[in-house]
């Protein structure tokens, strides 16, 4: 009889531990993953920042001013605007990627132009239409945007005759 009530309580207690065991070993969930991929951003230049053909002012000094917004030119402080060389442009930009996504637009604050056969500066101040843009069209289509970039130079009476030039680098980045 011993015996048997040995038995009786080892089994019980593997009984009972069996069920403990089973009790919470595990648990699941589920879960779902997820991407949106973005064609490549682009920025191609469409033309260039020209300040046209000026004469410097007889004395003192003026600013020429090409508007972000147009490309209109401006002259003050005895500066004539002429008509004749390279037209005067704003620099134009346009953009490509994915419809319906907003960027962000990086300009420098200004570049240097350097007197061609010289070492003679002017520094242009230079001024984007914004600092930020959004591509037309909605996800999974071609967007595109444009944006331009204006700027003014001061040009005293004494600024050395000759073509100036220089270039600046804009980037472009989705926000």
């Amino acid at each position: 009889m011993t015996q048997v009530r040995n038995i009786l309580i080892a089994a019980l207690a593997a009984a009972s531990l069996s069920s403990v065991a089973h009790a919470q070993a595990s648990a699941s969930a589920n879960a779902t993953g997820s991407i949106t991929i973005f064609r490549p951003i682009t920025v191609t230049k469409t033309s260039d920042l020209a300040f046209g053909t000026i004469v410097r002012p007889g004395s003192g000094s003026g600013t020429v001013t090409i508007a972000e917004a147009d490309g209109a030119r401006s002259v003050t402080g005895g500066i004539a605007a002429l008509s004749i060389g390279t037209s005067p442009t704003r620099a134009t930009f346009s953009v490509g990627g994915e419809g319906g996504q907003t960027f962000s637009i990086s300009t420098p604050a200004t570049m240097t132009l350097t007197r061609t056969g010289g070492s003679e500066t002017l520094t242009v101040n230079l001024t984007p239409t914004g600092t930020t843009g959004a591509l037309s069209g909605t996800l999974g289509s071609v967007g595109a945007a444009a944006y331009g970039v204006g700027g003014n130079i001061e040009v005293a009476s004494t600024t050395a005759s000759g073509a100036y030039t220089g270039s600046f680098t804009t980037t472009v980045a989705y926000n």
